[in-house]
């Protein structure tokens, strides 16, 4: 029975500690799994996609695997001072799926400096829309 699938994910913290994370596909995002293991991934937004404090490296064997930066990823990561060209991505935008099973990434630096005053609004009005 697919219910009972399990992919891993292979996470290296912001300290260099390394993690090896199970869960069922489709079951969340990877933002949400990330938090949910309490791998210090603010997610302030809630996976709206408005905070870039779910910045994520992704493995070089992987970038073939993972689905491309999209427009709003772009827009905000391109302005995080550890932005990848090739490698970052905001987790709360990969849904969890089989296709991941065995992913490796690296949680990228803490950039709360970046963050401006009125991202606050805009991460109010999106975690009351998502009901969080």
């Amino acid at each position: 029975m697919r219910n009972h699938i399990l992919i891993t994910v292979n996470v290296i913290d912001r300290n260099g500690g390394e993690h090896v994370l199970t869960t069922r596909p489709g079951q969340s995002s990877l933002m949400d799994l990330l938090y949910d293991e309490d791998l210090d991934v603010e997610a302030v937004c809630g996976g709206c996609a408005s905070c870039a404090t779910c910045h994520v490296f992704i493995s070089d064997d992987w970038l073939d695997r993972v689905p491309q930066r999209d427009e709003i990823q772009n827009m905000l990561l391109q302005y995080q001072s550890h932005f990848n060209e090739t490698s970052s991505r905001l987790s709360c935008q990969m849904p969890l799926s089989e296709s991941l099973d065995g992913l490796s990434l690296t949680i990228a630096p803490e950039e709360w400096e970046n963050m401006e005053l009125g991202l606050k609004a805009d991460v109010l009005v999106c975690r009351s829309e998502r009901n969080l």
